[in-house]
């Protein structure tokens, strides 16, 4: 299985376009008589006993005329002896006889150049200081010594840049050994340096950087087994970059951007193909599937009718591009077109006949299309004399392979069951089709559980029979992964890693396989040792992968971690969870730190668990003030006059402080995060307040207990203005408890490579919490200002506190890296959105060892007046300004300080006070 074959499993297309260059057949070695002649011919050639030599090596030709090398040397034995002629006519006679070496032509050439003339220049002085050297390069060429072939290639070259030859010598060298980028380099300085050959030279820069293309256009293959198309985009790139005229590598990286959900950027793709060859028609069709995708219609259309109007497509080519174009006109809701485009079509053709019905159903076209609703043409590629040669086909074309090419549509448009089914048609009526029993197994691997059981079971059978080959094993490794069994899969990776075949970059495989289970320290030197081969330049990885490398080893490698946050807002929002007792309609400034650890061994493949610590306060307070809702007499149920408003100021500093300890696990590829904490009532204003009673029954024999006692009391000093019960908490270490469900989603949240990208950052909590607390409650007289005078009463008894809230907000904008001041400063203009919901129920219970006037109260439990429950809506823009600091060699920035400021306006809900207003963070993540 060739490392592009599984590509094929995803995208049926490629078949062909997987066949990568192989080196030419080795030549066969010498042996017997053949390889002692040649033996000691260059045992005397370098002895310097040049005829013994040339009887030597004509004894080894006559056995062996086809070996270059020892053409090459018969050559070079005749230039000793001052045969020139001879050492020409033998090259010359060598090369007739079909025996092909760039040696042999530039012994000709310069033979030619140089042989002694009754007229004409003498050879130059440089040609004269560079031959030696040429000569001995030859002679090391031939005798496999291709390093120092390469450096005396190369100092022949630079001493007479205007031979050629020499030129093509020294790339040879570098040939020889597989170092395809410095022979690309050195073509570059060749026709710098004024070489004579420069369309060979270019001829030849241009075949090594397709040779180098195949590299990254294999791992990008491989990333795509793995389903990671996202890993596949810059490799397909570089092998684009590499190597632009080859049609197959564009139209994986249209491919790869597609599937990573990037149309925008498959589009741009396209259009640079087309920019390259304006008249393909594949980039053509694909442009315009891409348009359709993307809802721009009209843009679609064009590209289809210049696909249909070119005259050298024959009349299944033709009916092929129509075929495409109806299923976009479909599938954007165009019933004139696709009746005008059908109109000339044979009516007996099923695929016809199909798209009638469709047509003649009349159904709503998808709001929003994607690859399961308006799958992407499938791709006919095949190889030619003149390269891979590829064909677009409509999405549920059958063709020869019936249904093969039915399973390798549905899994590009991940319809797994679907192809599943028809992979199982196709090795029923081909058993013995080895590429139909992959196709099966790959679409197996992406199935339901019992079916991702069947594959690993079949690549099991399949490395039985072979087991060294690694992208089986590889195979097998990824569906481990997928299924959970991490262990196994660090097995597999381990095992592709020594038959010496794999990627190198299977490192990474196994160190992502070492923390799914669980073993992050082991994850982390895996991951550090590959950046250090790729630092010694031998494993290569490009700029976004070395990023992602490090970016792993920045989030395995943390095992602690600490956030302030400092939060200015005009009203409070119920987003703040440590404080939502305490409410603020000014302006205030919250603050809340907190201490993390993550214990490695309970970290892997299932989730992360972490224990923290929090401390949160009010550093500040304005105060405020709210509409008032009129005054009712709870007795008379009398409206009472009143200013139409109520101040309100909450304590801060030290008093308001509340601390917690709890632990929070996170589920892996779910963004369910749940938490259970402990608080702890720390300040002084959190263990004390105000205990006004809910129903009005309650404040009315409150009111009718003080005014018995005014009826019985005649002294006007002793008089009860009115009465005031405050609570205070009696154990120091008061707290409760918090649990809390939380979905997150984040995408773009992370700094990026790009210059620019989509981002949204959102979350949706779920919260309960619960207190229980001894308390002591004491009846107050308060003056005509409400402030209390002194006590009437005292009872023991519990403050029970309940609150239930629901907390949403959601950020969607676009990162800007602002390069210019900063590679690590980000800036993120967004519209935000925000909701929630609090219900909360604050209740006296037990009073008991009443005293005073409470003795006169026969209430022994009553809610408190914040019983109540309310939401709010709000939405508005905001910007945020993120700086990553702290990267080292190995490590992507580990730390940020963020400023967030957001204006928003309610939209909905009661509780408008803390929604609408100025919202600021600035927060410290180390």
């Amino acid at each position: 299985m060739t490392p592009a074959r599984p590509a094929i499993l995803l995208f049926g297309a490629w078949l062909a376009c997987a066949n990568l260059p192989t080196a030419l057949a080795a030549e066969v070695p010498l042996e017997g008589v053949a390889w002692e002649q040649a033996d000691q011919a260059y045992r005397s050639y370098q002895s310097g006993r040049y005829r013994d030599a040339l009887q030597q090596v004509d004894a080894a030709l006559k056995l062996r005329p086809d070996v270059a090398r020892l053409n090459l040397l018969k050559v070079y034995t005749l230039q000793k002896l001052g045969r020139r002629n001879e050492a020409r006519q033998a090259a010359q006679s060598a090369l007739k006889r079909g025996v092909r070496d760039p040696g042999l032509q530039a012994a000709v050439t310069n033979l030619q150049q140089n042989a002694p003339a009754a007229s004409g220049p003498a050879p130059s002085a440089a040609y004269q200081r560079g031959f030696p050297l040429a000569t001995k390069a030859y002679a090391a060429y031939n005798a496999g010594d291709m390093a120092a072939a390469e450096r005396d290639g190369e100092r022949a070259f630079r001493t007479d840049p205007s031979q050629g030859a020499w030129a093509l010598l020294w790339l040879d060298s570098l040939e020889a050994q597989q170092r395809w980028a410095d022979a690309a380099t050195a073509a570059g300085t060749a026709i710098s340096l004024g070489a004579p050959n420069t369309s060979d030279l270019e001829a030849r820069r241009q075949t090594l950087n397709r040779r180098m293309a195949v590299r990254p256009a294999e791992q990008a293959y491989q990333a795509l087994i793995a389903n990671r198309p996202g890993d596949a985009v810059p490799l397909a790139r570089e092998a684009v970059r590499l190597a632009p005229d080859i049609a197959s590598h564009r139209l994986l990286l249209v491919t790869v951007l597609l599937l990573d959900n990037q149309p925008a950027a498959a589009e741009q793709a396209a259009n640079q193909a087309l920019e390259a060859d304006d008249e393909s028609t594949v980039m053509l069709v694909m442009r315009g599937y891409l348009r359709q995708y993307q809802g721009n219609a009209q843009a679609a259309d064009s590209d289809f009718d210049s696909a249909l109007a070119q005259d050298w497509l024959d009349e299944e080519q033709l009916r092929n591009v129509r075929l495409i174009a109806i299923d976009a006109a479909l599938a954007g809701g165009d019933k004139a077109r696709a009746t005008t485009l059908l109109a000339p079509m044979d009516v007996t053709d099923e695929a016809v006949g199909k798209r009638q019905q469709a047509l003649a159903d009349a159904r709503t076209p998808a709001t929003a299309l994607n690859l399961s609703n308006y799958p992407a043409p499938r791709q006919s590629c095949q190889d030619t004399p003149y390269g891979t040669q590829c064909e677009l086909l409509p999405a549920d074309a059958g063709g020869a392979a019936g249904p093969a090419s039915e399973a390798y549509a549905a899994y590009a448009r991940q319809d797994y069951q679907e192809a599943i089914a028809q992979a199982r048609k196709a090795v029923e009526q081909d058993p013995d089709n080895l590429e139909f029993q992959r196709l099966l197994t790959t679409a197996l691997a992406a199935g339901n559980p019992q079916q991702a059981a069947e594959a690993e079971q079949r690549l099991s059978d399949a490395i039985a029979r072979t087991p060294s080959d690694a992208e089986l094993l590889m195979q097998r490794g990824y569906l481990r992964m997928r299924t959970a069994q991490p262990a196994r899969a660090r097995e597999d990776f381990r095992a592709a890693r020594d038959t010496g075949k794999a990627p190198k970059t299977v490192v990474l495989d196994e160190a992502y396989a070492l923390s799914a289970m669980g073993e992050k320290p082991a994850a982390v030197r895996q991951l550090k040792h590959a950046i250090d081969m790729d630092d010694a330049g031998t494993l290569q990885l490009d700029e976004q992968q070395r990023h992602n490398t490090r970016s792993a080893i920045t989030a395995y490698d943390r095992e602690w971690g600490a956030t302030v946050t400092a939060s200015y807002r005009g009203a409070r929002p119920s987003t703040t969870i440590a404080n939502a007792g305490q409410s603020s309609a000014g302006d205030s400034i919250f603050s809340t730190a907190e201490l993390y650890w993550r214990p490695s061994q309970f970290n892997d493949q299932n989730g992360v668990l972490e224990v923290y610590g929090r401390m949160s306060n009010t550093l500040w307070d304005e105060g405020g003030r709210f509409k008032s809702a009129g005054a009712i007499d709870p007795c008379s149920h009398q409206a009472l006059d009143d200013n139409g408003s109520t101040d309100s100021k909450s304590v801060s500093g030290f008093p308001s402080t509340i601390a917690s300890l709890g632990m929070r696990y996170s589920l892996s590829d779910t963004g369910f995060t749940f938490g259970l904490e402990r608080r702890f009532l720390i300040g002084s204003a959190t263990r004390e307040g105000t205990a006004n009673p809910g129903k009005n029954s309650v404040r009315c024999e409150f009111q009718q207990t003080v005014q018995e006692a005014n009826t019985l009391n005649q002294d006007p000093a002793a008089r009860i203005n009115g009465a005031l019960m405050t609570y205070k908490l009696k154990d120091d270490s008061a707290g409760g408890w918090l649990a809390y469900a939380t979905y997150g989603f984040y995408r773009g949240t992370e700094l990026r490579m790009e210059r620019s990208w989509w981002t949204v950052d959102a979350y949706s909590q779920l919260g309960y919490s619960l207190e229980d607390n001894a308390a002591k409650y004491t009846l107050y007289d308060v003056d005509n200002e409400g402030s209390r005078t002194r006590a009437l009463g005292t009872a023991d008894g519990q403050l029970l506190r309940k609150q239930l809230f629901l907390s949403n907000e959601v950020r969607l904008g676009r990162s800007f890296r602002l390069t210019e001041i900063s590679p690590n400063l980000v800036l993120f203009p967004h519209v935000v959105g925000a909701a929630d919901w609090i219900w909360q129920k604050d209740e006296v219970t037990d009073l008991k060892g009443k005293s005073g006037l409470l003795a006169d109260i026969d209430s022994g439990k009553y809610s408190m007046t914040r019983d109540q429950s309310s939401w709010s809506m709000a939405a508005g823009p905001g910007v945020a300004l993120r700086y990553y600091f702290r990267e080292d060699h190995y490590h992507t920035p580990r730390s940020y300080l963020d400023w967030t400021a957001q204006y928003r306006f309610a939209i909905g809900g009661g509780a408008s006070d803390r929604a609408e207003g100025l919202f600021m963070n600035l927060t410290l993540s180390y």
